[in-house]
């Protein structure tokens, strides 16, 4: 069953009035998505979109999700952005579905979701007949991926495609319980391949796009009990809950991906909440990775899940030998195998049947994989090579550092040095700070910056690049 439709149909007739999403301000039956969802399709296809379209939304999680569906049941491709950003050259979208305009699209191909324009919809008949895509093989949707470099690259999932990324085992389903809450923005590849998941085994997508007292009001209302953020979301939530002293007897495990949790986050969870703590690892480009759980801020070695096949290799793609550093490859029978419109990009991420992600790291003698950084990261100080998580995990480490990202900045006679950004709390002492890193740091840090946050690609992973960009445009 790959079309969207029937999937909405089918539960709408036998749990209608079940939930199929909720969030901080709507719980919408699956019989409401249905009909939602048929007159939502109904004012778009007068509007002119049609079959082979690809449109862009730009839409918060609930207006997302709805207009999404309603495009699948009309057999029409998206692709979704988090902001008014300009379209990646590899993408050329037929329409715009938005809040306001983009500059990169005209007003006559934008439809601008004003309250007026919800009571049109509201207004509207439902679409009976919806016609869906009109095979397995057209393209569904695009979702980014940029690594950790900032250049975003597409995978294209055709309508059957999506079906079986959607369904295939996670990271939740794994370590995991019903009940999932994702603090990833809509619009990332594994929230929406999460969303449509739920919508195919008839459960509840829950979503909450506030991160202030909101967010912990809403995971003890409604029966969430598995958490999913990177370590900087996660950290703002504990926060959060502190302050407000809420209790969250359902929680039952967070997991993290994107970077290492410092140990002030793991003493917090193990303090704050009754539930098991997981580091996962894993791409837009092939989903769930491996996992470890997290007892302490040292032991990071990930257990590789089947059916995954993940090896380590040399820059001639020959394998090397356990405990010996390498770079990362790994392959899945449901991966991506390209990206959209960019034969460049496949042929250096893509070879031999592997997804190369540009990590480099080891397997131990357990065959588990332990990391050592991003092979296009490595920050070169005269010579000396370094990996920046050595003084990400060094920073964390210290009292009132809730988030940070060391990256390079030009120093005399052209020479890098390191700098490093911090996102800090009330106990931060940048005295204390300055001496603990001079003292544990293995290189001299010329520069330290407090910022509000550290920049994240939709799946939580630092842009160590644009932070470099930021220092000197300052």
């Amino acid at each position: 069953m790959y079309q969207t439709s029937e999937l909405i149909t089918f539960w709408a007739q036998i749990k209608p009035q079940e939930f199929a999403f909720v969030d901080e301000s709507h719980e919408v039956t699956f019989a409401d998505l249905d009909t939602q969802t048929r007159k939502i399709a109904q004012v778009l296809n007068d509007r002119g979109l049609k079959q082979g379209d690809l449109v862009a939304i730009i839409l918060p999680s609930y207006l997302g999700w709805l207009f999404t569906l309603s495009l699948y049941r009309l057999g029409i491709s998206t692709v979704a952005q988090n902001n008014l950003k300009p379209f990646n050259s590899q993408v050329n979208p037929n329409w715009l579905i938005s809040l306001e305009p983009h500059s990169g699209i005209s007003l006559e191909k934008s439809v601008i979701v004003t309250e007026e324009y919800l009571e049109t919809i509201n207004a509207a008949k439902e679409m009976k007949e919806l016609p869906g895509f009109k095979s397995p093989s057209d393209i569904a949707s695009l979702f980014s991926t940029s690594g950790t470099t900032g250049e975003l690259k597409y995978i294209a999932p055709t309508a059957e495609e999506l079906r079986l990324i959607a369904t295939r085992p996670g990271t939740n389903d794994s370590f995991g319980e019903d009940g999932v809450l994702s603090l990833l923005m809509f619009g990332a590849g594994w929230v929406n391949f999460h969303a449509l998941k739920c919508l195919i085994l008839g459960k509840t997508y829950y979503s909450c796009i506030f991160r202030d007292f909101k967010l912990p009001k809403f995971v003890s209302k409604y029966p969430i009990r598995t958490l999913i953020g990177s370590p900087a979301q996660v950290a703002s939530f504990l926060e959060i809950q502190q302050q407000t002293g809420t209790k969250l007897p359902l929680l039952k495990s967070v997991l993290m991906g994107g970077s290492v949790p410092s140990q002030q986050i793991i003493d917090r969870i193990k303090s704050q909440l009754d539930c098991k703590l997981f580091n996962t690892y894993g791409s837009t480009e092939a989903g769930h990775i491996a996992i470890y759980e997290v007892h302490d801020a040292e032991s990071q070695a990930f257990s590789v899940r089947p059916p995954v096949t993940l090896e380590i290799v040399d820059e001639n793609d020959v394998l090397v030998a356990d405990g010996e550093v390498g770079i990362v490859r790994y392959r899945r029978p449901d991966m991506a195998t390209s990206y959209y419109n960019n034969p460049a990009a496949t042929a250096e991420f893509f070879k031999n049947g592997f997804f190369y992600p540009g990590d480099m790291g080891y397997l131990d003698s357990s065959g588990r994989l332990i990391l050592e950084g991003r092979s296009n990261e490595v920050i070169n100080l005269g010579g000396a090579k370094l990996n920046p998580e050595i003084i990400d995990k060094i920073a964390l480490a210290q009292l009132g550092v809730v988030d940070c990202a060391a990256f390079s900045i030009p120093g005399p006679a052209g020479v890098e040095q390191l700098a490093i950004a911090l996102v800090t709390d009330n106990d931060f002492n940048p005295e204390h700070f300055e001496k603990a890193m001079a003292k544990k740091a293995p290189f001299p840090i010329a520069a330290a910056v407090q910022m509000p946050g550290i920049p994240r690609n939709e799946n939580g992973k630092i842009l160590r690049s644009i932070l470099s960009e930021q220092y000197l445009t300052r």
